[in-house]
C-alpha cells in the first residue's frame, strides 16, 4: 500500500458483464462448475505475441531491454544510427519502433523476409546536424560537410 491508499481493481456493478452474470445467479467469486472454481479476476491483456492470446508476457521481458537499449544510445549522443540485427521478429521490431517513437526516434526498416532490420537515429534539424559535424572534423560515418564555395568565380 503506497500513499495510505489500495487501489480498487474490482469490476464495478454497473459493468454489462457483471450485471448480466447476477442475472442468471452468480453471486461473486470465481466462474465455474462449482463456486470456488475458475478464476476471480478478469484476465488482462499484456501482450497478443504470435497467436500466444491475452495474458501473454512473451514481450515483457524484451521492452526493458529495448529501453535501456535506446536510452543508453540517446544518452551517447546518437553519433551513429543505431542498427538492430535482422534476427529480431516483427513483433520485436514493433517493440522497437514504439519505443523510438516515444523517444522521438527516427525510424527506418530495410530489407524484407529474415533479412529486414531495423536503424534508428536522432531526428535533428539541418542547423542540429551542420553543428553536429562541425563538432566532430565534419565527417561521420553518414556525412561529410562541405563548406559553400563562392559562385560567382
Amino acid at each position: 500500500m503506497v500513499g495510505g491508499a489500495e487501489k480498487d481493481t474490482r469490476i464495478p456493478d454497473s459493468n454489462v458483464g457483471s450485471q448480466l452474470l447476477k442475472k442468471m445467479g452468480w453471486t461473486g467469486g470465481g466462474v465455474g462448475r462449482d463456486d470456488n472454481r475458475g478464476i476471480e479476476e478478469p484476465v488482462s491483456l499484456v501482450a497478443v505475441v504470435n497467436r500466444a492470446g491475452l495474458g501473454s508476457t512473451q514481450l515483457s521481458d524484451f521492452a526493458p531491454s529495448v529501453k535501456r537499449v535506446i536510452a543508453d544510445f540517446i544518452s551517447s549522443g546518437g553519433h551513429d544510427d543505431l542498427v538492430f540485427s535482422p534476427e529480431f521478429s516483427s513483433e520485436e521490431r514493433a517493440v522497437i519502433h514504439a519505443e523510438a517513437r516515444k523517444r522521438h526516434l527516427k525510424t527506418r526498416s530495410y530489407g524484407s523476409g529474415d533479412q529486414r532490420h531495423l536503424i534508428l537515429s536522432l531526428q535533428r534539424t539541418p542547423l542540429q546536424l551542420v553543428a553536429h559535424l562541425r563538432a566532430h572534423g565534419g565527417e561521420t560515418v553518414k556525412y561529410l560537410l562541405t563548406e559553400p564555395t563562392d559562385a560567382s568565380l
